[in-house]
């Protein structure tokens, strides 16, 4: 009998891991393939040719601050994922790069596509447009002499300029030959330029798998399964407001491992494992560190030094050294001669550019109304004085309209807005810990 639970249970858990697993892998696929058709394709290939130059820049230490101190996104793109063998479809690049070097791409349907949207009547009424405007520039060169406006008629003629509004095929095909090798290869599915780019979005996949799976268990510690599930799909809704600049390779990196910062500090759990979190988040962002070790020090550290026990509070006080001695070992040390291309100070742009309250407002406005719920739940009722520090860093030396600087406060909050929906809807007053759900 005994063995006969013991099964049923491994089978039920087993049951639960596929099914989180299912939602997590479905949408990581979602939100990376709409990333790169909505972001990474917004300027067609020249967001591909921005991409792999930044890239190079920052491999080779010559990049800009503050990318050039956030390295290891990029070097694990350079070292580890633009060698996974996955392609991505982005149908804009996908497409332009059909018609301008390739013939099997001209299609019967896709003729009729051109001539749909631009008619044959069209083109040789512009061409019309244009011969006039040839005549006339002609008659006020050379008013009175028609022998040469007739030569250099002749001349124009020769080019056989109207060939290329009546034959697109063959205009855009030569335009294609005509483009530098650089940025051709930005073109092709198979370039190097075009591995690195779907290297780019194959860890934007992993990287969200790997973050949603952490969000899943942080509140599995506050949350029933359900409601934990939810709480997946819910920070997968929120986040397309943060893709006008997802371009950076550091952000969700920077998330995962902010979020193992917290997972691990709700659970106590092994201070090397900490130690070591803090420090590879060092290389994506030093402040998710800091404020991921300042949510340890107010969990733990106070706690201890009331205590008096001192090793936890010299652990806390290490903790929060490291993304300090990171700051000055990147920037003094490391890539000393990385130079700011925005101003350090944002505090002003903030003040008077509406879309930096509109958005964080949109972003941060379920967290907002449940944040009365963080004194019947001790996590949040100890940790909770992080978040003014943080906002108002943020509102300090960022671009609060790129609200992709918030989304550590969203992953935070997460637990409390599901649990505290479900006691609302539920009729009840507060919330109680996980354990008591």
């Amino acid at each position: 009998m005994a063995d006969h639970h013991l099964k049923l249970a491994l089978s039920a858990k087993a049951r639960r891991g596929a099914l989180v697993f299912l939602f997590v892998f479905v949408l990581s696929y979602v939100f990376t393939s709409v990333s790169v058709w909505t972001t990474d394709s917004r300027f067609l290939t020249v967001s591909r040719f921005i991409r792999v130059y930044g890239h190079e820049n920052l491999i080779r230490g010559t990049g800009y601050a503050p990318e050039q101190y956030r390295f290891g996104g990029f070097y694990l793109v350079e070292n580890f994922f633009k060698y996974i063998p996955l392609k991505w479809y982005d149908v804009y690049n996908s497409n332009l790069s059909g018609l301008l070097t390739s013939e099997e791409a001209w299609t019967d349907e896709m003729q009729k596509n051109v001539d749909k949207f631009f008619p044959q009547d069209d083109r040789e009424e512009m061409i019309g447009e244009v011969q006039r405007v040839i005549d006339e520039t002609l008659e006020s060169f050379f008013p009175d002499n028609a022998l040469v406006q007739n030569l250099l008629r002749g001349m124009i003629d020769g080019l056989q300029w109207q060939s290329y509004l009546t034959n697109i095929e063959e205009t855009l095909l030569t335009l294609g030959e005509m483009i530098p090798e650089n940025i051709r290869n930005h073109l092709l599915e198979d370039s190097e330029e075009t591995r690195l780019v779907n290297g780019y979005f194959t860890s934007r996949f992993f990287l969200f798998m790997i973050l949603l799976t952490i969000i899943y268990f942080l509140c599995r510690e506050f949350l029933n399964p359900v409601q934990s599930l939810f709480g997946v799909v819910l920070f997968a809704a929120l986040v397309p407001i943060a893709l006008q600049d997802f371009l950076q390779a550091e952000t969700v990196l920077s998330l995962v491992l902010f979020s193992s910062m917290l997972l691990i500090t709700k659970r106590d759990g092994s201070r090397l494992v900490l130690s070591l979190v803090t420090i590879l988040c060092c290389t994506a962002r030093t402040d998710h560190a800091l404020f991921g070790a300042l949510i340890y020090g107010l969990m733990h550290g106070i706690e201890s030094l009331r205590r008096r026990q001192w090793l936890r509070v010299l652990f806390s006080a290490l903790l929060l050294i490291i993304p300090v001695a990171a700051t000055v070992l990147i920037s003094r040390f490391l890539f000393p001669e990385a130079e700011y291309y925005v101003d350090l100070i944002q505090f002003e742009f903030n003040m008077t550019h509406i879309w930096s309250w509109i958005f964080p407002s949109i972003l941060l406005l379920l967290p907002i109304v449940f944040f009365s719920q963080i004194k019947h739940v001790e996590f949040y009722r100890k940790t909770w004085p992080w978040i003014p520090l943080f906002v108002g860093t943020n509102f300090v030396l960022g671009k609060t309209a790129e609200v992709r600087l918030f989304l550590p406060l969203v992953i935070y909050s997460i637990p409390l807005v599901i649990g505290g929906m479900i006691r609302s809807l539920e009729g009840k007053e507060d919330l109680t810990d996980s354990r008591e759900l």
